[in-house]
């Protein structure tokens, strides 16, 4: 296992004495912190063909956490130069990155500061931005014991991860003192850069134990004696580096031991015309400090990993330098920032939205609930934004991707709020049903008839309306006992004789329109949801997208290189990605809008179809109702024609019995002549004659 250094390997400082420090002073802040190996170099890998670069993966780790823009700075030169000593003061400290006299061979790689610390600078558009600052240290180039390969890639490397480059060298500009400055000959035999952008670093040359007069223009010195030494390499840093700055700093004035074991000097004990030289060349580092970007977007801790990744990587891949495709990387690092980016936002938004759910128990009213997941999701997009790096094209396309996410994970969350309310609300249902209407339904309770039955069915409604969760799951609850409860106890309640067979018919119908017109309803609201769901996205994602814009833009206006065809590609781009969203958001609005439409089409489908159900029903009752007048009116008319059949038999048996009456009339005149006789002394035998004549007659008439 690869073992790496927090202090160095033979650090005689303690972690408690680095943090505490041993203090610059002046202008220049004290920054705490250690030390911390970033990487190092094996001579041989495992295969013995030639050396690797390994990552240190606890370095790794505090650099992915950096959220905000990088500024990093590398501090590379020849070997005992005082280099890791300005690297300390960069932190306002003599002491911290190992020095000089104590660095052995095996401490090869390079050394970073831990925590990378905040620094408050303002833009040239006026704005006050927040950076991290990376300082790194590096092996000294040129040492004798150096692979000349791993010295060669050590350069090369050191250049690209950064944003300002301090090279430190010898003030009289030999050729023996230009190190690696040579590579500057032509740095397109190792670095691919991309069209547009600022991709090198900014130069600063220091250039040390500076003993001459102070010339008019320290670059223009600096020039000259590269020229005089290397031609190419001067032309080389007039064309790759458009602007860069030369401090000279002189000799510190103090004894060769103290000059070795600079961690412990004291700096008032130093030169003065040192120190203001130091102050002022950090002063102006800082002042002038450069982001790292991946074109027109700032680089942050999660892409300075990937970036310093795959250069290493492709490092490794060959014994001597190979070309490095900035173009090429700058894409690789692109996607995996996206993917990461989107892979920590979607962790983010769950936990969110299922600590949300904890909090606030389901279910909730749909209101509630897209007010609370529009709350996390907004938190979401606005980290995923400000992680994400690229063209408009690609940012528009990567948050087009997290929406398609984001909407993946709320329907799962919709899935169980909707399945929550369908619980609730038929548990409140089941409730009233039971207590309003399946009493009635009982032999014991029977409703008495329909008026009762559809009283009860309506304190029903009415205790459901007020006790359900408002949604269109509670509608579609009660559409549910509209189709089967109510179809149910109405064909109970015709069974029983308390409903008549047409009536029933009316009343399933009408429940049945009733019901339809619920599920519309439901659906209808449903989709409105999603509308304004959509619209709230929408205006949030183009907020976003609008303000990431203006970052990018921000940010080509402090690049130097190729600024006004990163502009124009810029606003290109813009306008495209955003008609591209505007196309996409139409299309989905016009899906939504005709859904609607044949939703209100299907809806009133349905009103027609049931019109022409109760025509039907009203022409069948009609038909029903003339049928039985026409059959009532036969009843009555056969009634009358029985009524005057018994008037005549009426009339003709008073007839008879007023004939019989009179014929009693006439035979009691009889009788009583007969009887007057007898006391006249009439003879009975005559009288019983008589009455033998008159009796059958009676008879007849009785009969």
């Amino acid at each position: 296992m690869t073992q790496f250094s927090t202090l160095g390997n033979d650090y005689s400082l303690s972690n408690v004495e680095i943090e505490n420090g041993n203090n610059f002073g002046g202008s220049i802040e004290f920054r705490e912190g250690v030390p911390i190996q970033l990487l190092k170099y094996n001579e041989r890998s495992r295969n013995g063909n030639f050396g690797q670069i390994v990552l240190n993966p606890e370095a790794l780790n505090v650099l992915r956490t950096i959220n905000e823009p990088l500024a990093i700075i590398s501090v590379v030169g020849s070997f005992r130069r005082g280099k890791s000593w300005f690297a300390n003061v960069l932190h306002g400290r003599h002491d911290g990155f190992e020095l000089g006299a104590k660095v052995e061979g095996c401490t090869r790689g390079i050394y970073m500061w831990s925590p990378p610390f905040k620094l408050e600078s303002k833009q040239s558009d006026g704005e006050i931005i927040q950076k991290r600052v990376i300082v790194l240290d590096s092996e000294g180039i040129d040492d004798p014991k150096q692979d000349e390969n791993w010295a060669t890639k050590l350069f090369i490397l050191c250049l690209v991860v950064s944003s300002t480059f301090i090279y430190n060298i010898n003030g009289i500009v030999g050729k023996d003192d230009i190190g690696k400055l040579y590579l500057m000959t032509d740095l397109s035999k190792f670095i691919q850069e991309p069209e547009v952008g600022d991709f090198l670093p900014r130069l600063v040359i220091l250039l040390r134990d500076f003993t001459l007069e102070s010339p008019e223009s320290l670059k223009e010195y600096f020039l000259e004696k590269l020229n005089n030494v290397d031609p190419k390499a001067a032309k080389g840093i007039k064309k790759f580096f458009y602007g860069f700055d030369v401090f000279g700093l002189p000799h510190p004035g103090c004894k060769k031991t103290m000059v070795q074991h600079m961690e412990n000097a004291i700096t008032d004990n130093l030169d003065e015309e040192f120190v203001e030289e130091v102050e002022n060349a950090v002063k102006s580092i800082y002042s002038q400090l450069p982001l790292k970007y991946i074109g027109s977007s700032t680089m942050k801790g999660m892409a300075f990993v990937k970036f310093l990744q795959d250069t290493v990587e492709r490092m490794n891949s060959s014994e001597t330098s190979t070309l490095l495709s900035i173009p090429s990387e700058y894409e690789s690092i692109i996607q995996y920032v996206s993917r990461e980016a989107t892979n920590e936002a979607l962790e983010i938004n769950k936990k969110r939205m299922s600590q949300l759910i904890s909090e606030e128990k389901l279910p909730m009213i749909w209101e509630e609930f897209e007010e609370k997941s529009e709350e996390c999701a907004s938190e979401t997009r606005k980290l995923f934004s400000g992680k994400i790096i690229g063209s408009p094209i690609q940012i528009e396309k990567f948050i087009d991707r997290l929406s398609g996410e984001l909407s993946k994970i709320k329907e799962n969350f919709t899935k169980k709020n909707s399945k929550e309310l369908m619980i609730y609300n038929e548990n409140i249902a089941k409730k009233y049903w039971e207590k309003f209407v399946k009493i009635g339904l009982t032999l014991e309770n029977l409703f008495e008839n329909y008026a009762e039955f559809q009283k009860a069915l309506k304190s029903f409604e009415l205790a459901y309306e007020k006790s359900s969760m408002k949604s269109p799951e509670a509608a579609r609850v009660i559409a549910s006992y509209m189709k089967n409860q109510y179809s149910e106890a109405i064909d109970y309640m015709t069974q029983l004789g308390r409903m008549n067979t047409e009536l029933a018919k009316a009343v399933h119908a009408k429940e049945e329109a009733e019901r339809l017109r619920i599920e519309a309803l439901a659906r209808e609201g449903e989709l409105c949801r999603k509308i304004e769901a959509q619209k709230r996205e929408r205006e949030e994602n183009g907020k976003n997208f609008g303000n990431k814009i203006l970052e990018l833009q921000r940010n080509i206006e402090q690049q130097k290189k190729s600024q006004e065809e990163m502009q124009h590609r810029l606003i290109k781009e813009r306008e495209y990605a955003t008609k591209r969203y505007n196309q996409k958001y139409e299309q989905m609005r016009d899906s939504m809008l005709e859904q609607r439409r044949l939703n209100e089409k299907e809806k009133m489908e349905l009103i027609k179809q049931q019109e022409r159900k109760f025509e039907q029903i009203q022409r069948s009752l009609i038909e029903e109702h003339n049928r039985k007048h026409e059959e009532l009116k036969r009843q009555l008319d056969l009634e009358k024609m029985k009524v005057n059949q018994n008037e005549i038999y009426q009339m003709k048996l008073l007839e008879k019995i007023e004939a019989s009456n009179k014929n009693n009339q006439a035979l009691l005149e009889q009788i009583r002549t007969l009887k007057d006789n007898r006391s006249r002394g009439i003879d009975w035998k005559d009288i019983a004659g008589v009455a033998t004549v008159l009796l059958p007659v009676m008879f007849s008439i009785f009969l």
